[in-house]
């Protein structure tokens, strides 16, 4: 049966299938969660250096309400960058903090080639896609994970109602969760690009 990560729990995992749709930029896909790590430890090792780490995460509460003027409105994400990173720096960021990033339930991350614009993105819910110039390159990969093409790709997302809602949530891993994380990778020259809708 199709696997999530620890932070996150959806209603009807069996109506989730390892399966990709291609769009004019790239793949967006269902990967089984045990998968997870070699694919993208995998993809980042194809990747043309240098690099970026993306993390996206929520806002505090405080921060929250001084955004969010009626129930009605947004939450809210920041969305920080780590730029100018080898291959190495990128793979010791996943070493030791790769079981969070992939296991957290509010959190979003990234990792791209600043000259190709190649990149892997783990979306909430751990929804996987691949971005770049010649898409068509990444088939051979997509195939050796054993994800199949579909014109109508369901997601968790399209699993989702008022009564079988999903559920998203942070953990700590070591100690450390994804506001904690921030302050460590700030050390390493993380910052801020945005803060946006989520």
């Amino acid at each position: 049966m199709f696997q999530t990560a620890s932070g996150v729990t959806i209603p009807f995992p069996e109506k989730i299938h390892e399966e990709y749709q291609i769009y004019d930029t790239g793949f967006t896909l269902n990967l089984s969660f045990e998968k997870l790590k070699p694919f993208v430890d995998e993809f980042i090792e194809g990747l043309s250096e240098p690099l970026f780490l993306v993390l996206e995460f929520p806002l505090s509460q405080y921060e929250e309400e001084e955004l969010r003027k009626s129930n009605t409105d947004s939450f809210h994400k920041k969305v920080c960058y780590l730029d100018g990173q080898s291959k190495v720096q990128i793979q010791e960021i996943m070493q030791k903090y790769g079981e969070l990033l992939l296991n957290d339930g509010m959190s979003q991350f990234a990792v791209y080639s600043h000259g190709t614009m190649d990149g892997v993105y783990v979306q909430k819910y751990k929804i996987v896609s691949i971005y770049g110039p010649n898409p068509p390159q990444y088939l051979d990969f997509l195939h050796k994970y054993g994800v199949v093409e579909t014109d109508k790709l369901l997601t968790v997302w399209n699993t989702f109602t008022h009564e079988t809602p999903g559920e998203a949530r942070t953990i700590k891993v070591d100690g450390i969760d994804c506001f904690q994380l921030f302050l460590e990778l700030e050390k390493l020259g993380m910052y801020v690009a945005k803060i946006v809708e989520d």
